[in-house]
Formats: structure tokens, C-alpha cells, sequence
């Protein structure tokens, strides 16, 4: 592949749908972690100094949760998440900007480089459907769907991996009630719920009197999940001591309760969830390497829900239903316009919200766009610019200020940063000359 040609997507819909990804990675050319390599794929890469980012850059100029690397229907775009230091391409800052070979990219004192491999990766996908309570209309969250109905048929450990509010109990459920233990029983253990020191006598049971307050024997989540399926949700937050007790009951399919001598055995399915990146937390310490690897026999990842925007107005419609209220076009626009930073589980609290006020969604929307632009309100006053011309003049600097990025991410070329903006040339030449934006002089 040329240097500068996108790395890009096909989807090809049929019998056996399927996507074709060209096979690519980043490269970390310059700072602490200079030498990582980390291959592109179908699952979105959060960069940053946090544990949790999927790409973990031990640079102290790197923001916690600096950029993230996200598949569209077009190629990978990398987008700023609000960092301090931004994103530079060369000396120009800037928030999004599609993936290409050879592409350079600066965060903090962090330089990265995408190379394209050669070839493409396929993905399955299965047909746009529901799995249990799962939506699934776009390719990321068929994709999952469709590794979570092969899991089903199996009965190993499975870990599935989320942003908090994605879904991944019910993933976890929909898994359960696919599988030859639908009949059995499904329990669900948090396992940052509860107090560290009582978690072991909650997961495997105590006898009476194993500690002051045990005034009965009682049964653990492992009993009580016989021929089922237990849930470990966010089993990142399990104490680092107690983590080598539950390695041995998934090796052993034995436990012990807190205070008692007898062997008791397991036919239980596990399924553990987390929203941390347990690979970082591993090299950390404070996640135990050989846990970590029985854990993820099996991996699902569910997407966050900005990077299925397919599914939003299935589920808004879902939700809608539930708890009667309108969905309005106009409400419909602004859910498709928001990040949703708590997924689905804000989407669910958004429309509940919407049944009682339907305007207050728009409203706020409205004001939080006017809010981020300095120029629309001024806090040093007590005025406001009517909104209809606050609006226009925040659209007028959007589209110059996009105009302007567009070019230089083309390097002054004007027919590419028409394919960059997904526009027409001759559209882009109107835009350009109504806001007098000079190009650099190539065609």
C-alpha cells in the first residue's frame, strides 16, 4: 500500500456476511514505550496514561484518557477525548482524523506511526437480529452477537469486556439462556459490591460461627449457580488475595465454605465481567497472570454505544415503549448526535427522562453546544444572543474550522479533502469560496 492510502473497510452482506479489514498496526516511534506494537482490529483502542486504556502509554505529557482509535464503514479514525496536550499532526492540533499508511501522529511526548501489513482480516458477522435482550444492527455489535451464539453451544469461561452501561450482564444472560444450561439457575455476583473481607463466605458460603455474625451456615453464589451459570460482573475489583482461591475452585471445580472441612463439587459455568483492561492490571500487579488467562479462555467485547449509532434509534424505540414516551423526530436527531459516555444504560435513563419531559433532551442539548463555544455565551454576562443566531454563527465557525482542518489534513488538496469530508468536490469549492478558504493550490 502507498504511503498516505486509507486502511480501510468492506462489508459483504449475503448468506455468510462478513468484514474485511486491511490488516494494519501503531506503532510507538518515540517515547517511554518506544517499540509497541499494536495490531488494528474491530474492537476500538483507547489511548492514554490510565490503566484501563487499551493502549497504555507511560508517558506523563499523555492525558488518562488521551484518544481512541474507532472502525467506522470507512477505515479507523483516531478522535481526541478532551486531553490536554490534543492530538498533533505535525504542528497542527486536531480532534478526528481518518487512519492512512505512513500517518504520524504526536500525543504528549508520545509519536505514533500506522502501517498497513498487507492483507485483510475477516470478521463474522451474523445477520442484523436480537440475542436475548441484545440489539444488534451494527457490524461491531453483530460481530458480538455472533461469537457470543458460538460460545453459547460450548461451556467454557467466558470473559466479556465493556465500558460500564454496555450491557454486559445481559450479554452475559442472553449467553446463558442460549446454552444447554437455560434450564438451570443464573446468578449474578458483583464483585465490587460487596465488603472485601466477607466476599470469600459470599462466593463460596460459611459454616455457623466461621466469623462474628455467622449465626447460620449458609450457601455461597457457587451452590446456589448448581448446573447454571454464574455471573462474576466486574471481577477486576476481586482482591488480589482471594484471586488464587478462585483460580483453584475453576481448576478443581471444588470449594470449601469459610469454616468448613467438606469438598464440595461444581457443575457451574462461569462468566466474568469487567470493564478494566485486565492485561494492563496484570503487568501492574494487581491482576494475577494466570487468573487472567483461565478467565479469558473466551473474549467478547461489547461495543460502546457511540460506535454503533445503528442500533440507537432500534433501542430508543425499545425504551421508548417501555416507559411511554414520544420519540420525536426531533429528539430522535439528538440522541444521534450524543456520545453517550454511559452507553446504554444512560440511553435507557434519557428516554425515561424524555416520558416525563419530552423537551428537555433538545433543550439541553442545545445548551450544552452553546456552553462548549465561548463565543455563543459569554459567563462574564448576563445575556444571552437569541438562539436561532447563536446557532447559525456556531454552525458558520464549525464548517470554516472543519474546512480549514479538512485542507490540512489533505496537505492543501482540495480533491482529497472532498473524499476526507465525504463530500463532492464541487461542493467543497462552493464551501470554500463562501468562507473565503484559500486551498493549497493543488487540484
Amino acid at each position: 500500500m502507498a504511503p498516505g492510502v486509507f486502511i480501510s473497510t468492506r462489508l459483504l452482506e449475503g448468506d455468510h456476511p462478513r468484514l474485511l479489514i486491511d490488516r494494519a498496526e501503531l506503532r510507538v516511534i518515540r517515547g517511554p514505550d518506544r517499540g509497541l506494537r499494536v495490531p488494528l482490529a474491530l474492537d476500538s483502542l483507547v489511548l492514554g496514561s490510565a490503566p484501563e486504556c487499551q493502549i497504555v502509554l507511560h508517558d506523563s505529557t499523555v492525558s488518562s484518557r488521551h484518544a481512541e482509535i474507532v472502525l467506522t464503514s470507512r477505515g479507523y479514525v483516531i478522535r481526541d477525548l478532551g486531553s490536554k496536550n490534543r492530538i498533533l499532526l505535525g504542528s497542527w492540533p486536531i480532534e478526528r482524523a481518518p487512519l492512512s499508511d505512513g500517518l504520524r501522529l504526536t500525543l504528549g511526548g508520545t509519536v505514533l506511526a500506522v502501517h498497513h501489513l498487507g492483507g485483510e482480516d475477516e470478521v463474522e458477522l451474523g445477520a442484523p437480529r436480537r440475542f436475548g435482550d441484545l440489539v444488534a444492527r451494527s457490524v461491531k455489535m453483530r460481530a458480538a452477537v455472533g461469537d457470543l451464539e458460538k460460545l453459547a453451544a460450548a461451556d467454557i469461561t467466558v470473559l466479556i469486556e465493556g465500558e460500564t452501561g454496555t450491557g454486559k450482564e445481559l450479554a452475559a444472560h442472553a449467553l446463558h439462556a442460549a446454552s444447554r444450561r437455560a434450564g438451570g439457575p443464573f446468578v449474578v455476583f458483583d464483585c465490587g459490591a460487596h465488603v472485601p473481607t466477607l466476599i470469600a463466605a459470599e462466593l463460596f458460603g460459611h459454616e455457623r460461627g466461621a466469623f462474628t455474625g455467622a449465626d447460620a451456615s449458609r450457601r455461597g453464589v457457587f451452590e446456589e449457580a448448581e448446573h447454571g451459570t454464574l455471573f462474576l460482573d466486574e471481577i477486576g475489583e476481586l482482591p488480589l488475595e482471594l484471586q488464587p482461591i478462585l483460580l483453584r475452585v475453576l481448576e478443581s471445580r471444588t470449594s470449601r465454605r469459610v469454616g468448613g472441612s467438606a469438598e464440595l463439587h461444581h457443575d457451574v459455568r462461569l462468566v466474568a465481567a469487567t470493564h478494566r483492561n485486565l492485561a494492563e492490571e496484570v503487568r501492574a500487579g494487581r491482576f494475577r497472570q494466570d487468573l487472567f488467562y483461565r478467565l479469558a479462555a473466551a473474549r467478547v467485547r461489547l461495543p460502546p454505544l457511540r460506535e454503533r449509532p445503528e442500533d440507537i434509534p432500534v433501542l430508543a424505540g425499545q425504551f421508548a415503549a417501555e416507559v411511554g414516551a414520544d420519540l420525536s423526530p426531533e429528539l430522535l436527531a439528538v440522541l444521534a448526535a450524543h456520545d453517550w459516555p454511559g452507553n446504554v444504560r444512560e440511553l435507557h435513563h434519557a428516554m425515561t427522562r424524555a416520558a416525563i419531559d419530552p423537551d428537555h433532551l433538545v433543550l439541553a442539548a442545545s445548551i450544552d453546544r452553546a456552553a462548549s463555544d465561548p463565543a455563543a455565551i459569554d459567563p462574564r454576562t448576563s445575556s444571552l444572543e437569541p438562539l436561532p443566531t447563536a446557532r447559525r454563527a456556531a454552525g458558520e465557525r464549525f464548517e470554516r474550522d472543519y474546512l480549514e482542518r479538512a485542507l490540512a489534513l489533505a496537505g492543501g488538496s482540495v480533491s482529497r479533502a472532498a473524499e476526507l469530508a465525504g463530500v463532492s468536490r464541487q461542493m467543497l469549492t462552493r464551501l470554500l469560496a463562501r468562507h473565503g478558504v484559500r486551498g493549497g493550490g493543488r487540484p
